[in-house]
């Protein structure tokens, strides 16, 4: 019997890594992408390379999703750390696994106000555009027949404010460096469907309005001078005592955006374990309604491309608070499994709502 079959035949089988390591436990085999895939629905998760070396880690993508997000191997810090050289291992090995478990790859990211310091220290508008060419052309032709989808420009608006963030591109290019950047994808890749990435767009609070505002505008002016934008990225990051979904802000939003033309990608879904700690009231099975309304939402009222989570398990995560008390110890972003690899209620909510499509 093969691994994978040995999987499926046990559900929630304990087994050993090597001799001495402690058990993991393995979820059920029959995960969320039958579902998606009966579906036809794209249902992705951020991966990392250690999530590739870990055979049971490994197990819980390849059960539940047909598509991944190398979480840090395609931006511009792994990619290009110094001027014109290259390096694309990790982000080959990444590939390779979607390829050989028949994955979709979707690339984050290229345009970036995160960038390596001799990027930051450019200080003339044609060298700043020809270095933005040169790394947008060598990454999307690379991976042209193996990523289908990029966000092209991440977070061009501040955190917590409409305003358009200062970085090195627009200080030098102006706010037309996002229509530049997606001329630029678009040449290396004209099947590529280009995503504009951004922060809160899902929540409810005055700010938050205004930054779907303010992306509407940008998405509205992109349109007119027909810029190649096929989407808009929600990342729907959730924190406790902050965050909290706006179905009728963000139902607009999508609607608007689809009136457009422009669909919308839920691009980094997850909660916080924090929740639990601080919201009275909150439940972990409250965590089936955050994943599952920010889902529905676009899907009713928006043209969703697809769903990125921003990782599958919390027992490959980073923990957060792990010094100051230890009875509330947990990791930074819950998941769809906890600690133990068990699954939470989010993998009830993300399946009502696929199911609902």
């Amino acid at each position: 019997m093969n691994r994978r079959r040995f999987l499926a035949s046990v559900p929630l089988a304990l087994l050993y890594v090597h001799t001495g390591q402690a058990l993991a436990q393995v979820p059920a085999a029959a995960g969320l992408r039958v579902l998606a895939d009966r579906k036809s629905f794209r249902f992705g998760s951020a991966i990392d390379l250690q999530n590739i070396n870990d055979p049971i880690a490994a197990e819980i993508y390849i059960d539940n999703v047909n598509s991944i997000t190398p979480r840090n191997e395609l931006k511009w810090s792994a990619t290009e750390k110094r001027p014109g050289v290259f390096s694309f291992g990790s982000a080959d090995r990444m590939v390779a696994f979607a390829r050989k478990n028949n994955m979709r790859v979707y690339g984050h990211t290229l345009i970036w106000y995160r960038v390596p310091g001799w990027v930051s220290d450019i200080t003339d508008a044609k060298t700043i555009q020809a270095t933005m060419n040169r790394h947008i052309k060598q990454v999307v032709t690379r991976y042209k027949n193996s990523i289908d989808a990029w966000d092209v420009v991440n977070e061009p608006l501040e955190y917590d404010a409409p305003d358009l963030r200062d970085c090195v591109f627009r200080r030098l290019l102006g706010d037309d460096y996002i229509r530049m950047s997606f001329d630029m994808a678009h040449q290396a890749n004209p099947g590529a469907t280009l995503v504009l990435n951004e922060t809160h767009l899902e929540k409810k609070s005055d700010v938050f309005e205004q930054k779907r505002a303010r992306i509407l505008k940008i998405v509205e002016d992109l349109v007119a001078k027909k810029t190649p934008i096929n989407a808009v990225g929600l990342q729907a990051h959730f924190r406790p005592g902050l965050d909290r979904i706006d179905p009728e802000g963000m139902g607009r939003f999508c609607a608007a955006l689809k009136d457009m033309g422009v669909g919308v990608f839920i691009t980094e879904l997850d909660a916080s374990c924090h929740f639990l700690n601080r919201d009275k009231g909150f439940t972990p099975a409250s965590y089936a309604d955050i994943f599952s309304e920010v889902i529905t939402v676009a899907a009713e009222h928006g043209d969703l491309k697809g769903v990125t989570v921003w990782g599958m398990s919390e027992k490959y995560g980073e923990p957060d608070e792990k010094a100051t008390d230890p009875a509330a110890a947990c990791t930074k972003r819950v998941n769809l499994y906890d600690e133990n690899n068990a699954p939470r209620s989010a993998v009830d909510g993300i399946r009502r709502a696929i199911e609902a499509m």
